[in-house]
């Protein structure tokens, strides 16, 4: 088993010399080895990949391993980290959809009822045109549960539900409506 401290300084010495095919390899060992043991620190590794994936060209691999950091630092309680990868991941990747549902629940953890209404309708929105319904329906359902008191978002809810013929669900919602 390779010394983890080793493998980082090493890596960061292929850094300084600016061969990032070596480091980006050196900090895949790293990562391999700490496996499911990750502190705080060796989270940010995971955004060093990605951005030494990224500067290679490759976006998708660099977004994979952004989103891991972003799941653990949210997991860590970390959500300004979070918050600030899922931006990075949205300006590299726009059409990684799932970010936008990340950055909702990560937004509400944190108290922003705005970010997070714009992050949770952005997703279900994009649900939607691509004809995953039955996520669109569960996000604007779990917004709703998590701030009952966004009856507008209820409404949006509600009418997308009589829209596909949903009609006593959309009933259920409109009686929910009625008692508040």
């Amino acid at each position: 088993m390779p010394d983890v401290a080793k493998l980082k300084k090493r890596a960061l010495e292929y850094e300084q010399k600016k061969q990032f095919d070596k480091a980006l390899d050196t900090y895949t060992l790293v990562l391999a080895e700490l496996d499911e043991h990750v502190d705080e620190a060796d989270v940010a590794l995971y955004n060093r990949v990605g951005d030494l994936l990224l500067r290679r060209g490759d976006v998708s691999e660099a977004v994979d391993h952004y989103e891991k950091a972003v799941d653990l630092y949210t997991d860590g309680g970390f959500f300004n980290n979070a918050i600030a990868l899922c931006n990075k991941i949205l300006r590299n990747a726009p059409g990684r959809n799932s970010v936008y549902y990340k950055l909702g629940k990560i937004s509400a953890r944190k108290g922003f009822i705005n970010d997070a209404k714009q992050n949770f309708l952005e997703y279900a929105n994009q649900m939607q045109k691509s004809k995953h319904l039955k996520k669109t329906f569960h996000t604007l359902k779990e917004f709703t549960n998590l701030y009952p008191n966004q009856t507008n978002i209820q409404l949006i809810l509600t009418n997308q539900l009589i829209h596909k013929n949903r009609k006593s669900e959309a009933i259920e919602q409109l009686h929910t409506l009625y008692d508040k």
